[in-house]
């Protein structure tokens, strides 16, 4: 009997114990003495993207550091879930379908891969969790789709549009357009093809190429016999450089226009015999860079981001490969501004441009999102075109 009443009374107390343990804190959420956590597609060898991939892991290292040193997202500590996918999309997949499994985390986050972001958008809509995509596709920044979802790299029609007053002062009329198969480069080809011509220019030829090919001769060559004035392409890591090669084989000197992507390939940036600064390949071209890609001394948010990435590893490429640093200090943000850590409470908070532009972020100043576009809706001198460069700590001009 006395073993009985024991029994009962333990029950009892773990009974009054419960809803103390899970009572809401923020908002609503009940996870108040629970870490904050942050999956990542990450990895160390990820071929022509691994160099975005590692900064982009510096990066969200980097934010996760400076959100905890402020005392974390509402009081609670962030952590960092690496997936070791290397961005490949079918194991990152796997990884978060495993993770969801065990334990479901607070947000997820690509850094580098569109194709990684086109697997997992589903899952992680349909799971609830807040996304946080540098890749960029056009799913995650509709919110009609992924709700959840949120796009940090200027979207396809920012960079594409950017374009516009370079060819109006060059005086360029027909226009080449060459570019990728990843879901982010075709995304950038045909609004290329349609931004271009609708604002009265004729683009004579739009060519993709294989990302994985070792060789553009092909397609550059039909791009030549169509005689364009300029060519816009669109290539990241080893691709790039195949292109540039391809052109200076033909011995072409055709001016070039490299997309945001190209800025963020270190091998325009770095000087033989890493890179390729200082050689024919580079002579015509230009790139389009964000303003946080050249140095300012005076751009305190973004020097304060590049000394706490520079103390945790390196940055390769331009500040462009470094998304996940904001993405941190934004889901952070919002976390504030709705006191809650609840997924629905935090989407609505970033809708608010007041909130993203509060947020201390490096890459962009703010990030202007709405209810009805989860694209950051920057404006077009967010980029400019600058010559070739050795890009030190992310930046052109930068001191050693």
């Amino acid at each position: 009997m006395k073993v009985r009443q024991a029994r009962w009374a333990a029950l009892a107390a773990a009974a009054l114990i419960l809803p103390a343990c899970g009572a809401p804190d923020d908002g609503g959420s009940n996870k108040a003495n629970e870490p904050f956590v942050i999956m990542i597609s990450g990895g160390a060898d990820a071929g022509p993207v691994t160099d975005q991939l590692l900064t982009a892991l510096t990066a969200a290292r980097a934010g996760v550091a400076t959100v905890n040193e402020a005392g974390g997202i509402n009081g609670r500590e962030v952590k960092l879930l690496e997936s070791p996918d290397n961005a490949n999309p079918t194991k990152a997949l796997s990884a978060l379908r495993a993770q969801i499994a065990k334990k479901k985390p607070d947000a997820y986050l690509v850094g580098a891969g569109s194709n990684v972001s086109t697997a997992v958008a589903p899952i992680l809509n349909q799971n609830k969790i807040l996304f946080m995509n540098a890749a960029n596709i056009a799913a995650t920044g509709d919110p009609k789709q992924h709700p959840l979802a949120f796009n940090l790299a200027a979207s396809p029609q920012v960079v594409v549009e950017g374009y516009l007053p370079m060819f109006e002062a060059n005086g360029y009329k027909k226009i080449g357009v060459l570019h990728g198969n990843s879901a982010y480069a075709k995304t950038f080809g045909k609004l290329a093809e349609s931004v271009f011509k609708g604002a009265g220019y004729d683009v004579v030829g739009v060519e993709e190429y294989d990302s994985a090919a070792l060789d553009m001769t092909a397609q550059i060559s039909t791009l030549r016999a169509a005689g364009p004035d300029v060519v816009v392409f669109n290539a990241y890591g080893a691709p790039a450089g195949y292109v540039l090669k391809g052109i200076t084989k033909l011995g072409w000197d055709v001016p070039l226009l490299g997309d945001t992507s190209v800025s963020s390939t270190p091998l325009v940036t770095q000087e033989p015999p890493v890179g390729l600064l200082g050689s024919p390949d580079l002579k015509h071209l230009k790139l389009e860079v964000t303003k946080s890609t050249v140095h300012d001394p005076s751009a305190e948010a973004t020097n304060r981001a590049v000394k706490a990435m520079t103390s945790i590893g390196q940055i390769k490429g331009s500040m462009n490969n470094c998304l996940g640093y904001d993405a941190i200090l934004l889901v952070a943000a919002a976390a504030k501004s709705a006191n809650s850590t609840e997924p629905e409470a935090m989407a609505k908070a970033l809708e608010d441009p007041s909130v993203t532009s509060a947020a201390g972020t490096a890459v962009y100043s703010t990030y202007p999102f709405s209810a009805d576009s989860h694209e950051p809706k920057l404006p077009l001198d967010t980029h400019s075109f600058a010559e070739p460069g050795p890009i030190v700590n992310g930046q052109l001009s930068s001191p050693k």
